[in-house]
């Protein structure tokens, strides 16, 4: 009987408990795949998320590191300027800067120089904002950062701008009068700042950012939490950067 039985092979029973065993390990292998992938991904995530900040807030902390102020006509030389895009906060800021520029400078008697300006060791540099365009559900802004190596009397505008990220939802900056101000004005925190009529620096600037970070595995939505990021700019002016040119002259005289 047992012969007879192997040789017509297996009853429908068995070949039923046999592909119910199967497809109970296919479901187990495939929530352990999953769940691999799924925490292969939320670890890249978070380490992704601080690579992204550290990179654009490094860059806007080593212009403000060393801010430059002093010598320009009628105190010019910092800008901050409150603004929105696509009904987003989007603030610009414009000042001077003792950092190196990152841009190639303009070789001597090139025709594209600029009447009447001089290579500087110092850099006129910006953070201004333009809507992301390949954003279909204009969620996002690109930030993007303004650098000129000639220093002139205005140091908010010429120069050559460079993306510095494309994924930021809302960029603020407030401003603080230095402490003998602050009685002067309604509110401690101002939304604009401009060093020619207030003939000087803030105390401090309040950085506040909400920014994306990619991941392959989750779409972006309006609903989805965004990284948020509250930083505090304490400015200390580099007042003592020599201006080194052939007759020694100050720059914007």
């Amino acid at each position: 009987m047992s012969a007879r039985r192997l040789q017509h092979g297996m009853t429908l029973i068995e070949v039923a408990v046999a592909i119910a065993v199967l497809s109970v390990m296919s479901g187990l292998l495939f929530q352990i795949i999953g769940g691999t992938i799924k925490g292969r991904d939320t670890t890249l995530q978070e380490l992704a998320t601080p690579k992204v900040e550290n990179a654009v807030l490094g860059q806007i902390f080593k212009d403000f590191r060393y801010l430059w102020y002093g010598g320009l006509v009628g105190d010019a030389g910092f800008v901050g300027k409150d603004g929105t895009r696509a009904g987003k906060d989007a603030d610009q800021v414009h000042f001077i800067t003792a950092r190196p520029s990152r841009i190639a400078s303009i070789e001597e008697g090139s025709t594209t120089q600029r009447q009447g300006q001089r290579p500087s060791p110092l850099t006129e540099v910006g953070y201004a904002f333009k809507v992301n365009e390949d954003d279909g559900d204009g969620l996002w802004l690109e930030m993007w950062r303004r650098e000129d190596s000639f220093v002139d009397a205005d140091p908010t505008a010429g120069g050559v701008y460079s993306i510095v990220y494309d994924r930021i939802r809302r960029f603020s900056l407030r401003y603080y009068p230095p402490a003998e101000e602050r009685e002067q004005v309604d509110s401690p925190a101002l939304d604009e700042w401009d060093s020619r009529i207030r003939n000087g620096l803030p105390y401090a600037i309040i950085l506040e950012m909400q920014m994306d970070v990619p991941n392959p595995t989750q779409e972006f939505s309006e609903e989805r939490q965004a990284h948020r990021v509250t930083r505090i700019i304490l400015l200390r002016g580099a007042y003592n950067v020599r201006w080194t040119t052939d007759d020694d002259s100050q720059p914007g005289r």
